[in-house]
């Protein structure tokens, strides 16, 4: 926080100078923001690897695919399904969903063309459906369509998609904005020849099917977006998006207090106490603060070093003062929690709770397995009690985060070593968490509405087969994520995942920090906001607007 006004408009003039290369219209100090009638501009924290999120497992993409990207189904600011590319949700119904579940039909809307204009039909979504089941290409992640027998065309515009088996979660996972990664449908029309897509042109030049094109891309300092005036809903309201590429999350606010920015999301697991206060200090804005799904944790590596062991895990569990942490940390931007689930989504149950913060527990355990102190730090047979720490650079409060986990398992005699890391190599193919060179790592899991999280605890999930970078395999957490994805009783699907979560728990696989809370802050003259509780906050960008201000 700044101790004076003179005080915050020098630090913003100073900051302007440092990244002005990134900003758009920087204000000098002490002048009124500048504010183009057609222009709306947010911030990333770094470049997007590429535009084709069915090979680019990366959170600043998967913000901002809304704009450029089409998918059967979008969502709602409540995570609700709503129909993109198709006329309607497939429903038992109205005949969309048949045989149990296990046949989906889809109606295509007419008259759809990608952003060059070619038209858009079901042979897209048959080519995408190929795309994402080659194996040359580098998919982060073939939950649910793994499942999935066949995908054929019913003409130009009905597709027909047959399961292997029931799959609760198949219209999230296929091709939806729901999805916990979702794929978009991809132009048969200029990537059907390529034997692989994983470096093909497109990721940097993409044709969609959004309501904005791609028109320039200044790596490492601006993205440009403009209306496409053929989009199948209108042509967007306002007409050009600038993405600035800001070095980190405390750049990304100061250009939010200089006039720089019109859009802000101060984003729970990377934002701080001081980063919503400095946001706060604009007076002509209007913001939102609300719980999304979101959860935090601690995620352990069980399948390396002392992480092997459950006495270890539980030690962690309660021997570190989470509340206290994310209370200092993120202060209004947390949400305390036990598990996966808010109160009110689907599955919660408050009975389910986490070990109990009990640093003179946790000290006996560690003591009952052998891993006694020697000065201020624990050893066994001459070997040190010592684990690394990995996490994202350039985002404050998860930065802090690190260091407090240190400090609180320094109070149990655990040594530690802090290793952060850019986003695209933390989550790369090959990466840090994919091939497991980590002890523990702040972790956040931004649902989407498929209600399935069973794919990061999986057995057959382990890398390189999904995103259980964990190494979780329990016999017990496989059981009742069978049941979950293959009944159609809601009840029973609940009850699965209530099991998988207890099962995480009675193994102590993680340390459960609670959930975020985003927020959002905009330009008194920006209209159209509202906040997704999946945090996909561009899904009605089309309809936002830039007031004129007498």
């Amino acid at each position: 926080m700044w101790a004076s006004i003179d005080g915050l408009r020098r630090g913003v003039f100073l900051a302007c100078i440092v990244v002005s290369a990134a900003l758009v219209g920087c204000a000098r100090s002490g002048d009124a923001p500048r504010m183009s009638s057609d222009v709306l501009r947010i911030a990333a924290l770094q470049d997007p690897p590429g535009f084709d999120p069915l090979v680019s497992d990366n959170a600043q993409l998967a913000d901002i695919i809304p704009l450029v990207h089409g998918f059967l189904l979008g969502v709602d600011a409540r995570g609700a399904f709503t129909p993109d590319l198709v006329t309607v949700v497939p429903s038992v119904r109205n005949g969309g969903l048949r045989d149990g579940g296990r046949t989906i039909r889809y109606t295509l809307r007419r008259g759809v063309r990608w952003n060059d204009g070619a038209p858009f039909d079901a042979r897209d979504v048959v080519f995408s459906f190929r795309a994402a089941m080659n194996p040359r290409n580098n998919v982060p992640d073939r939950s649910g369509f793994d499942d999935i027998a066949s995908v054929k065309a019913l003409g130009p515009y009905a597709v027909e998609v047959k399961l292997r088996r029931p799959y609760s979660p198949a219209l999230a996972t296929f091709f939806s904005l729901g999805a916990n990664d979702p794929y978009a449908i991809l132009p048969a029309h200029l990537l059907a020849t390529a034997t692989e897509i994983n470096d093909a042109p497109y990721n940097l030049h993409p044709i969609g099917l959004g309501p904005y094109r791609l028109t320039s891309w200044s790596h490492g300092s601006r993205v440009v977006f403009e209306a496409d005036p053929a989009f199948r809903r209108g042509r967007a309201k306002i007409g050009k998006i600038e993405i600035a590429i800001l070095p980190d999350s405390n750049t990304e606010v100061t250009a939010w207090q200089s006039g720089a920015l019109d859009f802000l999301n101060v984003r729970g697991f990377a934002g701080s106490r001081a980063m919503l206060a400095s946001a706060r200090s604009v007076a002509d804005a209007r913001s939102w603060l609300s719980d999304h799904y979101q959860f935090d944790y601690v995620m352990f590596n069980v399948s390396r070093g002392p992480m092997r062991e459950r006495a270890v895990r539980e030690a962690i569990v309660r021997g570190v003062d989470r509340e206290r942490i994310e209370r200092d940390v993120r202060g209004e931007l947390h949400r305390p929690g036990d598990g996966d689930r808010l109160p009110g989504q689907f599955a919660y149950d408050a009975t389910i709770r986490q070990a109990p913060y009990d640093p003179v527990g946790a000290a006996r355990l560690l003591d009952a397995a052998g891993w006694r102190r020697r000065g201020a730090f624990r050893e066994r047979n001459g070997i040190p009690l010592t684990l690394e720490i990995v996490g994202p650079a350039g985002l404050s409060g998860s930065e802090r985060l690190q260091v407090q986990l240190q400090s609180e398992l320094a109070k149990l005699g655990i040594r530690t070593q802090i290793k952060t890391y850019q986003y695209n190599l933390l989550f790369a193919q090959g990466g840090i968490l994919q091939s497991g060179r980590f002890d523990l790592a702040f972790y956040g899991w931004q649902p989407g509405e498929d209600a399935d999280h069973s794919y990061l605890f999986r057995c057959d999930t382990r890398p390189p087969n999904g995103e259980n970078y964990a190494r979780i395999c329990d016999p017990a957490i496989d059981r009742a994520a069978a049941i979950e994805l293959t009944t159609s009783d809601r009840a029973i699907e609940a009850r699965a995942d209530r099991d998988m979560l207890r099962a995480l728990d009675a193994q102590s696989d993680l340390l459960f920090l609670g959930f975020d809370r985003e927020a959002l802050f905009a330009r008194a003259n920006v209209r159209g906001v509202e906040p997704s509780v999946l945090g996909h906050h561009y899904w009605n960008i089309e309809r936002w607007s830039l007031v004129s201000r007498p």
